[in-house]
C-alpha cells in the first residue's frame, strides 16, 4: 500500500538487484525515486508509461504487447486475482513512496512463475527512520477529486505505518463515473538489514460505470468491486519467505441486458527462496512456491485450483566480473493444466561505457477464472480456454559515452503458443479465446539527453510486429510505431515542468483486419512549485484536446486538468 515505505524490500535475481540507473541494462530498466520525483507523476502508470516498450493504465500494464506482468511491491504480489488479463491494484503503492522500480522485459518467469510472459515489474519503498508522512489532495475538470494521506514511524526494531485515500470522477462519457476507496496498514520488525519481519494489510472498494464501445453502448452497465490483500514477509538471510492471501470480488450488472453476475476468486500463496553464495565466482538461488487458488459465481459452480513450484538458477561472473552468465530451471504442477519445465538463460558482457546482454525465457500463462467463467454486458464466458506458452527472446545494448548523454538499443522476439486473447463479434459483445501461434517482433530505442543543468530531454521509439501465423493477420489492438518524447525544465529551483508527448500509430479493431483504430499524438504538462515542505501542482492531459481512441476502440478522454496541493509531514 502507498504509505508502507521500505519495511522490507523485494528480493531480486542475480544481477538485476545492482543496476544503478534508469536506462542500464536493455532487458531491465531502472528507475530510482530521483527520477520519480523529476516526473511529478501522481500514479504508477504516469511512471511506467515513460518506459520503452511498456503501456500502463489506471489497472493494466503491458510489456510489448503482452498484458501477463506479475507485479511485487517489497516482495508481495499486488495482481488482481478477479481480473481477466492479470490487471494491478495500484492504489496500493504511491510514487512519492516509492524508492526504486526493476521493469524485467520478457523476462522473470524462472523466479517467479507463472503468468508473467510479459515480464516482471519489481517495486521497492522507501525505508522508514523515523516519523514522516505525507498527504496529497487534488481536484480537476468532471467533477475529479483525489485525496491520500500516509503517516509511518520507527522505534528501534519496530515499525508501523497506515494510510488512507480515495478518488471520484463523474466521467468524460455517459455511464463513465467512478468512486474508489483505499486502506492500509503495516508494522514490521526488524532485527538488522538481513533479518526483518513485516505484516500488511489492504482493502480497495471500487463502484463504477462501464459506458461499452461508441457502436455498442451500455449506459446501464455497472460494476462494483472490493479486494483484499494480506502478506506475512519473512527474511532470515539467506532465506526470504512471502505468505500471502488475496481476495477479489466482483459484482456486474446491467438492467437492460437482464445481467447480474458475481465473481468471487481467492488465492493462498507462499513464495520461499534461497539464496547462496558459491565462492567467488557467482551465487546459487533456489526456491519453491505454492498457489491455492478457489472461484465461486453466478453462473458456474465452485473451483478450486493448486499449483505447486520449484526453480533453481546458477549465476557465474566470469573475466573480472566483466561477463556474468544466469542459468536456470523452473518446474510448474498444475492441478488444472499441463505441468511444464521452463529454463531461463542470461549473459551479460560489462565494459565501460557500454553494456551487451542476451536473454532467452520461457513461461506458461494459465487462463483467469474471470476469462473462463465470468459474464458481463460485453462478455461471454469460455470454459475451454487453454494455457498459453511463450518463448521469449532478446539482445540488448545500452551505451553512456559521456555523462549527459546515454542511450539503449533492445531487439525482442516473442513467441505465443496458444495464445489468449479477446475477441469482439459483429454485435459488439466478445469472448477470450486461443489462438494456435503468434508473434510480436521488433525493437526499442531509448536516448537520455542532459543539454544543460536546468534542462533534460528522454526519447524512445518501439517498433513491433505482432501477428497471427496461423492465419498472417495483425493481432487486434496492437500498434507498430509508438514514440514517446519528454522534456524535464527546471528554470528556478522551486519550479519544475514537465512536457510529455506520445505518438501511437494506428491499430486493427478485428481479427479480420477490416476495422481500425486511427493514429494518435497527445502532449501533457505538468508544473509544479515546491516551497519547504508543501508543493502546488498542476496537471494537463490532452493539452491539445484531440479526439482519439484506445486500441479496444473505446473513446479516450479529452483535455481533462486538475490542480492540487501536497505536504512532506
Amino acid at each position: 500500500m502507498p504509505s508502507m515505505a521500505g519495511f522490507a524490500h523485494a528480493q531480486t535475481v542475480s544481477d538485476d538487484q545492482a543496476q544503478p540507473s534508469a536506462t542500464d541494462n536493455g532487458d531491465t530498466i531502472v528507475i530510482t525515486a530521483e527520477e520519480i520525483r523529476a516526473m511529478q507523476a501522481h500514479k504508477m502508470a504516469d511512471v511506467l508509461n515513460h518506459v520503452p516498450g511498456v503501456t500502463a493504465g489506471d489497472s493494466s500494464v503491458g510489456i510489448h504487447g503482452v498484458y501477463k506482468v506479475k507485479v511485487f511491491v517489497d516482495g508481495r504480489p499486488i495482481n488482481d486475482p478477479t481480473s481477466s488479463h492479470g490487471a494491478v491494484n495500484w492504489e496500493l503503492v504511491s510514487p512519492a513512496e516509492v524508492e526504486r522500480i526493476e521493469v524485467l522485459r520478457g523476462k522473470g518467469g524462472l523466479r517467479y512463475g507463472q503468468d508473467a510472459s510479459g515480464g516482471v515489474i519489481l517495486i521497492t519503498t522507501q525505508r522508514a527512520t523515523r516519523l514522516t508522512g505525507n498527504v496529497k489532495v487534488y481536484g480537476g475538470n468532471y467533477g475529479t477529486g483525489y485525496g491520500y494521506a500516509n503517516l509511518q514511524m520507527s522505534a528501534g526494531r519496530w515499525s508501523a505505518g497506515v494510510s488512507g485515500g480515495f478518488e471520484t470522477t463523474d466521467g468524460y462519457k455517459t455511464n463513465n463515473d467512478k468512486e474508489r476507496w483505499q486502506s492500509g496498514a503495516k508494522v514490521g520488525y526488524a532485527i538488522d538489514p538481513g533479518r526483518h519481519l513485516s505484516l500488511s494489510v489492504d482493502h480497495l472498494e471500487d463502484e463504477r460505470g462501464s459506458s461499452g464501445l461508441p457502436d455498442y453502448p451500455t449506459p446501464h452497465a455497472r460494476k462494483s468491486s472490493d479486494n483484499t490483500n494480506l502478506s506475512l514477509r519473512a527474511s532470515w538471510d539467506p532465506v526470504t519467505s512471502t505468505t500471502f492471501f488475496n481476495e477479489g470480488q466482483n459484482h456486474n450488472t446491467d438492467r437492460s441486458r437482464g445481467i447480474d453476475q458475481r465473481l468471487r476468486v481467492s488465492e493462498w500463496g507462499e513464495d520461499l527462496s534461497v539464496t547462496k553464495a558459491t565462492g567467488k565466482w557467482g551465487e546459487l538461488n533456489t526456491g519453491a512456491a505454492f498457489r491455492l487458488s478457489r472461484a465461486s459465481g453466478t453462473n458456474f459452480d465452485d473451483q478450486q485450483e493448486q499449483t505447486g513450484s520449484l526453480f533453481a538458477a546458477q549465476t557465474l561472473h566470469l573475466f573480472d566480473r566483466r561477463l556474468t552468465l544466469t542459468a536456470g530451471l523452473r518446474g510448474n504442477v498444475n492441478s488444472a493444466f499441463d505441468d511444464a519445465v521452463n529454463p531461463e538463460v542470461k549473459l551479460t558482457y560489462k565494459k565501460t561505457p557500454w553494456r551487451l546482454s542476451a536473454v532467452y525465457s520461457r513461461t506458461d500463462n494459465t487462463p483467469s477464472f474471470y476469462q473462463r467463467y465470468n459474464q458481463t454486458s460485453s462478455t461471454r464466458p469460455n470454459p475451454d480456454l487453454n494455457m498459453e506458452t511463450a518463448d521469449n527472446y532478446s539482445l540488448s545494448l545500452f551505451v553512456e559515452p559521456h555523462a549527459r548523454l546515454s542511450g539503449s538499443i533492445s531487439l525482442f522476439y516473442n513467441r505465443l503458443a496458444d495464445r489468449i486473447t479477446y475477441v469482439t463479434g459483429e454485435d459488439g459483445i466478445g469472448q477470450y479465446r486461443n489462438f494456435g501461434l503468434v508473434t510480436y517482433t521488433g525493437g526499442d530505442l531509448a536516448v537520455a539527453w542532459k543539454a544543460h543543468d536546468t534542462l533534460k530531454i528522454k526519447g524512445s521509439y518501439t517498433y513491433m510486429e505482432a501477428v497471427n501465423e496461423e492465419v498472417d493477420r495483425w493481432l487486434p489492438a496492437k500498434a507498430r510505431h509508438t514514440i514517446h518524447l519528454d522534456v524535464y525544465w527546471k528554470p528556478t529551483r522551486p519550479v519544475s515542468i514537465v512536457l510529455t508527448n506520445k505518438y501511437v500509430s494506428k491499430v486493427y479493431r478485428n481479427t479480420a483486419n477490416t476495422k481500425t483504430v486511427p493514429e494518435y499524438m497527445l502532449t501533457d504538462l505538468r508544473a509544479e512549485y515546491a516551497f519547504g515542505r508543501f508543493s502546488l501542482f498542476t496537471e494537463i492531459e490532452n493539452l491539445f484536446d484531440k479526439t482519439y481512441y484506445y486500441a479496444d476502440g473505446l473513446l479516450a478522454p479529452p483535455l481533462c486538468w486538475l490542480v492540487g496541493m501536497s505536504w512532506r509531514i
